[in-house]
């Protein structure tokens, strides 16, 4: 989850209040265990050391700022090595960077860091209204299209395969499930019905799926930091989430589907490498790495 909050227990009943103690006594355990450590391992010098939760089931990860930091290192090829645990960053977050004995967390922060520190401009190509819209359409889909993801994942999504794929306990699953709500109807989204909900994921697919028409990225035939998080969150749309309503979009917005295909191609070629059940393109065969059965 990208943001923690603190939360107080419902109070109108005890039926209420005995599971809920039960499953706050429970999210602080688990994030306890998941706590901020200091590794003492040796790190190779101007290595970014990317700490991140183990694969995700059909994307490189479940976490969509994991797709978008790696396909940025990717992009501006920047050395890295993966460390998969759950241990949070300083913030809280996942996921998050050391590199050269410094820590960074957050996924945004941690490129800005980079890009500082390395010279690095995916941008240098842009125009400065190109880098205005690039800063605008950055916080859509990180910080708006996201928590429709997240709603569309847990509220939604009720057989939740990609998560079971990934091992998530029952217990676990319930517990992600009731803070992540509780989260987005802090946020505010979360307050919305699903007719609502749908109807304004849509204007930001539109919105997406007009600014690239039939370009080959965002702004054009070069890509740019931007395209990292579009791709980061529209990964969990295309591969994470088997909903009808989802899969709608994409027939809606197909150029949108083609630039996934892209920026797959141009960035992953390891792409099934990168998750644990890779899908042939051309049968739709989905194969366990683990066992080598097929479903």
């Amino acid at each position: 989850m990208a943001i923690d909050i603190m939360y107080k227990l419902p109070s109108s009943s005890g039926a209420i209040l005995i599971p809920s103690i039960v499953i706050i006594f429970s999210l602080l355990l688990w994030k306890k265990l998941a706590k901020t450590s200091n590794s003492e391992v040796v790190h190779p010098k101007d290595t970014v050391i990317f700490h991140q939760p183990g694969r995700g089931p059909f994307a490189p990860s479940l976490s969509p700022f994991v797709v978008k930091l790696e396909t940025y290192l990717r992009m501006a090829k920047i050395p890295y090595q993966n460390v998969h645990d759950s241990i949070r960053g300083s913030k809280g977050k996942i996921p998050w960077i050391e590199y050269n004995d410094v820590t960074i967390p957050d996924s945004q922060l941690i490129i800005e860091y980079l890009n500082k520190l390395r010279d690095v401009d995916l941008n240098k190509h842009l125009t400065e209204e190109q880098q205005a819209v690039a800063v605008a359409f950055q916080r859509m889909v990180d910080e708006h299209t996201y928590w429709l993801m997240v709603i569309n994942r847990w509220k939604y999504d009720n057989e939740m395969r990609e998560f079971k794929l990934s091992n998530w306990s029952w217990l676990k699953l319930t517990i992600a499930r009731w803070f992540v709500n509780s989260q987005t109807h802090q946020q505010g989204l979360g307050r919305h019905n699903k007719e609502e909900v749908m109807a304004i994921l849509n204007k930001d697919f539109h919105s997406l799926s007009t600014y690239l028409g039939k370009k080959k990225y965002i702004f054009g035939d070069i890509p740019s930091e931007l395209d990292s998080s579009i791709f980061g969150q529209l990964s969990q749309f295309r591969w994470h989430l088997p909903l009808s309503d989802i899969t709608d979009l994409f027939q809606r917005y197909q150029n949108l589907d083609q630039y996934c295909q892209q920026m797959k191609n141009a960035f992953w070629p390891d792409w099934n490498d990168c998750v644990k059940y890779p899908v042939d393109e051309n049968s739709g065969i989905v194969k366990n790495k683990t066992n080598g059965t097929t479903f």
